[in-house]
């Protein structure tokens, strides 16, 4: 009898090690921030939190984002491309009641069933008007924040009506709302979180994205840069209060002690806009754009003693990857029922092994021209973007066929010397185009006429026990795939 209760104890304390063993993960999502636009890539804005993240952790040089907001943040949630979710082309608008199927598992879920306690803290921008697309019914305990974009930084509106809940209640702060982000993080880590459980905490802030507003006295440290015709000293402000906010987020993490056992991940949702301020020097053009300025972004991971410090690495990592590489440093299982696009590359930071990708990676927008597509694939070093504008009677197609090994920054064409590559290549973006659903998210530049937003998008959330399910939810599956036969490589019927 003895012995059996020794061996319960012993049971015990091996598991309560192992629960203890579990990192905890925080990742930073910036928004439209360039690539040349923090300190340790030489910019004079002040960055020195993200900079010491760069010296105690690894700089990833080859992270691809999308080109847009809402494409990224799907494909990071669900390690899925967003082609097959219907998000692939453009930025979902307040206007707009769709969002990441229902269907789709999310990154949190899966934490949340290992035994991590998960929490979100800034915009979402991947649903809004039902209760299953909102963060906190898809995975996140705590969630305090937007749903939208383009959300005001004082008033906290977009399109007019009021964008700022808590967990499906609505609040009114008088505050930036970078500095909320900040504090509602410190705030979670404090008060919020349950010290037995290993945490998620993602933290994708509003910053640098536009409207272009930072404090004053943030501004004056940037007096150097002119603010006409394009606002460059706010870009700096809201990029410095950016970084200060991280660093009050990674002073907690180090007064509470758990500084060493947590994985921190910084990126950018896509490149920074040159009209609003961000530089992606030296690379080629910025956000909205299919070459590398709009997609190759900031990236940095920190693992204290699992990923060498001061160190950097060009393996190509999607965001597709975030999900399924941060669920083997966790080492937990992933509960996705559907294939997902992502891949481990955990091995390539913490054992600097190169990665082979066995498929190619895409990249769209339909933004911000109505009928135009930017599209893109990379296939190891050898890179196809192509600008497809749709006129009323006519269809213009641009090639640029660029060896990002030799040529990475896109300065030498060499689609004329290699037709035959080129069409094998804008054969496989055609093929990937038709995963993308019929009825899927294109650019919406302004709402219909019609249109009021709600005075309160937290109060707007449709319950789930209120609503049915879309009338395609039932369709017959003879009379789907015969429409299927019909759209052929314009898309499909169901998403799959």
């Amino acid at each position: 009898m003895r012995l059996s209760f020794l061996t319960l104890i012993f049971v015990a304390f091996i598991c309560g090690a192992e629960a203890e063993e579990k990192p905890n993960i925080v990742i930073f999502l910036a928004d439209d921030l360039g690539y040349a636009d923090l300190g340790f890539r030489g910019s004079d804005i002040q960055t020195p939190n993200l900079d010491r993240l760069a010296s105690e952790g690894m700089v990833l040089n080859r992270f691809y984002s999308l080109p847009i907001c809402t494409p990224t943040r799907s494909a990071l949630m669900t390690a899925r491309d967003p082609i097959k979710l219907g998000t692939a082309y453009a930025g979902l608008q307040p206007w707009e009641h769709g969002g990441v199927s229902p269907e789709e598992h999310f990154m949190p879920e899966s934490f949340r069933k290992a035994g991590y306690q998960t929490a979100m803290i800034g915009k979402w921008h991947i649903g809004r008007q039902y209760e299953s697309l909102v963060p906190h019914h898809r995975g996140f305990d705590h969630f305090f924040g937007h749903l939208n974009t383009q959300v005001d930084y004082y008033t906290h509106e977009s399109a007019g009506g009021h964008d700022l809940q808590e967990n499906g209640k609505s609040l009114k702060r008088d505050a930036y709302a970078t500095d909320i982000h900040g504090d509602e993080s410190v705030r979670f880590l404090k008060e919020l979180r349950d010290p037995a459980k290993p945490f998620l905490l993602y933290v994708p802030f509003l910053a640098p994205h536009s409207p272009m507003q930072a404090p004053e006295e943030l501004e004056a440290k940037y007096k150097s840069r002119l603010n006409f015709p394009i606002p460059k000293r706010t870009y700096a402000a809201m990029v410095d209060s950016m970084d200060q906010a991280i660093g009050r987020i990674l002073d907690e993490l180090e007064r509470q002690g758990v500084s060493d056992n947590t994985i921190i991940l910084f990126f950018s949702d896509n490149g920074g806009f040159a009209g609003f301020g961000g530089v992606n020097e030296p690379y080629r053009g910025g956000k909205l754009e299919t070459f590398e300025g709009g997609i190759r972004v900031n990236a940095i991971m920190r693992w204290p003693g699992k990923i060498p410090a001061g160190s950097e690495t060009t393996q190509t990592i999607s965001v597709m990857d975030v999900f399924p590489t941060l669920a083997a440093a966790a080492n937990i299982k992933m509960h996705n029922k559907k294939k997902i696009d992502g891949i481990d590359v955990l091995s390539s930071m913490t054992k600097s092994k190169n990665i082979k990708r066995s498929k190619p990676l895409f990249f769209a927008s339909n933004s911000p021209e109505y009928n135009s597509f930017r599209l893109a694939m990379i296939e190891g070093d050898h890179k196809l973007v192509q600008i497809i504008d749709h006129h009323n009677r006519s269809t213009e197609i641009t090639n640029y066929l660029f060896d990002l090994g030799e040529d990475p920054y896109e300065k030498n064409n060499l689609a004329e010397e290699n037709p035959l590559r080129v069409k094998k290549m804008s054969d496989a973006i055609n093929d990937w185009r038709s995963q993308h659903p019929v009825s899927g998210l294109y650019v919406s530049i302004s709402p219909n006429p019609a249109w009021r937003a709600p005075a309160d998008y937290a109060e707007d959330v449709k319950p789930d026990d209120k609503t049915l399910l879309q009338p395609w939810a039932g369709f017959g599956r003879v009379a789907s795939q015969v429409l299927q036969m019909r759209y052929g490589e314009k898309g499909r019927i169901k998403y799959e």
